[in-house]
């Protein structure tokens, strides 16, 4: 699988620019070919895209501006998301203090888990990228009141009110011209609906989730209403467009690996989605000045993103001690209960037994690679990975049980018995009835 493919809007390819007419706001819609082409080569891991979209213009502008005013880019039962313009940073806001200190906590907690295995993971799985976590910082609760005076009016009119919050790494949406395909791929067939949603103002922060574990539950096109924020992706379409799906699904093994045995959290309701992030080789090498010649400036340049996979949302779940003396099966059935609880992510055992397989492999190669450096902690642990990916595949079995049943599905032998049944009353109803009509007839009396 290539890396770091540098895919430009200009430059997908040959049909690209025959077949777009630039944007949805157009006078054809983009052609269905085309879109799964963009789809396919601009989703996939670490390819890099050139965009000219409004939103990386805004943000591009708010560089140099100390005190750009704040806009909501996502909301959730746990809080709001701000951006904060011109920079790679957000807010998250949330009216549950404790909730947002949690998910501070823990999201540092996964940030530094992730930083400490990202590079040696990769070494031992080529090709294959630690899904990013973004990195939490500066928590103010809503007694901060310096901070409140200060800031309160950034925010939108509606969310001006002191609350909990902390800045954290923002995730940027793929780039504009991803979103005009899944547009074109996944809502009605209609140039005014495509347009009303290519245009509408939210729909510009998309972030997709994966969900690997189920296909689309019904064949229904998105309609005007459908938000593009949290896209949900199912397994079927992923495959439709041609996505390396296995990749994903590999790189979604080696995260939850590092949450389970590093960061030693649940992952319960965490999420994994596909966004991008801005394209800096100076913050990823080290910048030897003989090595790298000097740029006319190091900031971020949003134009230039680089997709990838993200682990975000940490504030419903729960700290594991894996030091305790509780039996091993208490911590398996914990981390069972949050990986099947959550948003279809993983691959299901069963959906698909060969994306499964490839998802059961590296998440135990990843957790023995874990393990095995945390000494003290190895004796105890070496199994729990194959005990819960053995649990995992019972409930697997069972939940493919529960989705087959039919209540009201009937057997072959059942519907005999029930014919014969009838047939026996029907002659019982026959005899009475002649009876009866034997002593009442008139003809009878006759």
């Amino acid at each position: 699988m290539s890396q770091n493919k540098d895919i430009s809007e200009e430059s997908t390819s040959t049909t690209l620019s025959e077949g777009l007419t630039r944007s949805l706001v157009l006078k054809q819609l983009l052609d269905k070919q085309v879109a799964t082409d963009i789809l396919k080569r601009t989703l996939s891991v670490g390819s890099v895209q050139s965009t000219a979209s409004s939103s990386a213009e805004w943000m591009n502008a708010g560089r140099f501006d100390n005190r750009p005013d704040l806009r909501d880019i996502g909301r959730g039962s746990c809080g709001s998301v701000f951006e904060i313009p011109g920079t790679t940073q957000a807010i998250k806001k949330g009216a549950n203090a404790d909730s947002i200190w949690t998910d501070f906590c823990l999201t540092n907690c996964a940030y530094n888990s992730y930083l400490s295995w990202a590079r040696l993971l990769a070494e031992n799985f080529p090709g294959r990228r630690t899904p990013r976590v973004p990195r939490a910082r500066h928590f103010h609760g809503p007694e901060a009141h310096e901070f409140w005076t200060a800031s309160i009016s950034r925010f939108p009119k509606e969310d001006q009110t002191t609350a909990a919050v902390f800045y954290l790494d923002r995730i940027l949406p793929v780039p504009s011209l991803t979103r005009e395909a899944l547009i074109r791929q996944f809502y009605q067939d209609d140039k005014q609906v495509q347009h009303d949603v290519h245009i509408h103002p939210p729909n510009k922060d998309c972030l997709i989730r994966v969900y690997f574990g189920e296909n689309k539950p019904d064949a229904t096109l998105y309609g005007p209403t459908d938000s593009l924020r949290n896209f949900p992706l199912y397994l079927d379409q992923a495959k439709m467009i041609g996505l390396n799906v296995n990749a994903y699904a590999e790189e979604m093994a080696m995260g939850l690996a590092i949450l389970h045995w590093q960061a030693q959290i649940d992952a319960q309701d965490t999420e994994f989605v596909i966004g991008s992030s801005t394209v800096n080789p100076f913050a990823a090498q080290r910048p030897y000045p003989t090595i790298f010649k000097r740029p006319v400036s190091s900031m971020d340049n949003f134009s230039r993103r680089e997709t990838q996979m993200w682990m975000l949302d940490f504030d419903k779940c729960s700290a594991v001690d894996l030091h305790s003396k509780n039996p091993s099966s208490d911590i398996v059935q914990k981390y069972l209960v949050a990986v099947t609880g959550n948003d279809p992510y993983f691959p299901h055992p069963r959906r698909d037994p060969d994306l499964w397989q490839r998802f059961r492999k590296v998440y135990l190669q990843a957790s023995e690679i874990i393990i095995t450096t945390r000494q003290q902690l190895k004796p105890r642990v070496a199994k729990l990975p194959a005990m819960l990916i053995k649990q995992w595949e019972l409930w697997g079995d069972e939940n493919m049980a529960a989705e087959e049943f039919d209540p009201f599905e009937r057997n072959p032998g059942q519907e005999e018995e029930e014919e014969e049944e009838d047939g026996d009353d029907s002659e019982s109803e026959v005899d009475d009835g002649e009876g009866d009509h034997g002593e009442d007839s008139p003809e009878s009396d006759a």
